[in-house]
């Protein structure tokens, strides 16, 4: 998620462990995030500050009146995880190809903790100020750069997304990776996606299509490399995960990934699939008949070629604790297994 911020979302980024160490927090918090905002006011958000910029802080590897400051923290709170990944929604419900400063300032306005809230209100960061100016910039990048490493942009987001895709979605997209392919393409297109989606004779997205599907003559091969979803075809992902979030949906189906290539894709793909039956009405239908049923698709098994690291973060939520109980659990199996095992032998 970090490589698809901008330049100056990530300058403001780099400073949240030095207000995190002012604080004596050994986690950092929303309001470190907010605190770094306010703090160095660049980007599309300069604007928005209306009271003087406040001193940062001095850096987390400095010294102190002779002592050494302690070290940076690595890691964000639960709170702060959740407004970085309501950032990301932001960024797709405007369209955007990058997170700048302004989804990142309206995910604290509108998920941050109260006190972080009022405290971005007081400097001019209200929800008013902050809407008005996404509505201004309309998904465009404003005067932000993209990221300083655009290679690590590619398949950024597309190996935790693929993650959630029911069985029928991934066979739609490793088609779709075929059709670019045989094109001579490196990069699925968000045509071969829609093409790859309006052939496809199963899944509950079948109920929508009004000529009848041509379903390939043999199945596509698994994707063993992500990256070639890096692009327009990730975003469309990112915006199918957070339509099945929204319509109650464990998984992403094909019907999310028809809803998301409508509502994100460009004109030719959206007459493309309207020439099949998929329009707007008809795809919001679909949604509102299954209202979150997974319908008759099946939960996805583990992918091949998928990142440890997207399988890391997506475990992260579980909590320490119940960490802790299972292995108390497997333990306590374990000498059962032992002494019924060992007793006969060793006992009287």
């Amino acid at each position: 998620m970090f490589q698809r911020f901008t330049a100056e979302a990530r300058q403001a980024v780099a400073l949240v462990p030095h207000y995190a160490v002012a604080a004596g927090r050994s986690e950092m918090t929303p309001a470190d995030l907010a605190a770094a905002l306010a703090a160095r006011p660049v980007g599309n958000t300069a604007g928005i500050w209306t009271s003087p910029q406040r001193p940062e802080p001095a850096g987390p590897t400095s010294t102190q009146g002779g002592r050494v400051l302690p070290k940076p923290p690595h890691r964000f709170n639960k709170a702060a995880r959740a407004v970085l990944a309501q950032s990301l929604h932001v960024a797709v419900a405007e369209a955007a190809a990058h997170i700048g400063t302004e989804p990142l300032l309206a995910a604290l306005v509108r998920s941050g903790p109260p006190d972080v809230v009022a405290g971005l209100g007081a400097r001019g960061a209200t929800a008013e100020t902050v809407d008005a100016l996404l509505a201004r910039l309309a998904g465009g990048p404003g005067i932000e750069g993209p990221p300083e490493e655009p290679r690590a942009v590619e398949g950024a987001g597309s190996a935790l997304s693929y993650t959630r895709l029911t069985v029928d979605a991934r066979a739609v997209v490793r088609e779709g990776a075929a059709l670019g392919r045989a094109a001579g393409r490196a990069n699925v297109t968000l045509v071969d996606l829609a093409t790859a989606l309006a052939l496809y004779d199963g899944g509950n997205v079948v109920r929508v299509w009004t000529a009848p599907p041509v379903p390939p003559p043999e199945p596509a091969a698994p994707i063993e490399d992500v990256t070639s979803l890096a692009g327009p075809t990730e975003r469309v992902l990112a915006a199918a995960a957070v339509i099945a979030r929204e319509a109650g949906s464990a998984y992403v189906g094909t019907e999310h990934l028809l809803v998301a290539l409508i509502r994100h894709g460009h004109s030719e793909v959206v007459t493309l699939l309207a020439e099949r039956g998929g329009t707007a009405e008809a795809a919001d239908a679909l949604l509102a008949e299954l209202a979150g049923d997974p319908g008759v698709e099946t939960p996805p098994e583990p992918a091949p070629g998928i990142p440890l690291a997207a399988w890391r973060s997506a475990l992260r939520p579980v909590s320490r604790r119940w960490g802790i109980v299972s292995l108390a659990v497997l333990i306590t199996l374990l000498v059962i297994v032992v002494v019924c095992v060992l007793g006969p032998i060793f006992g009287p």
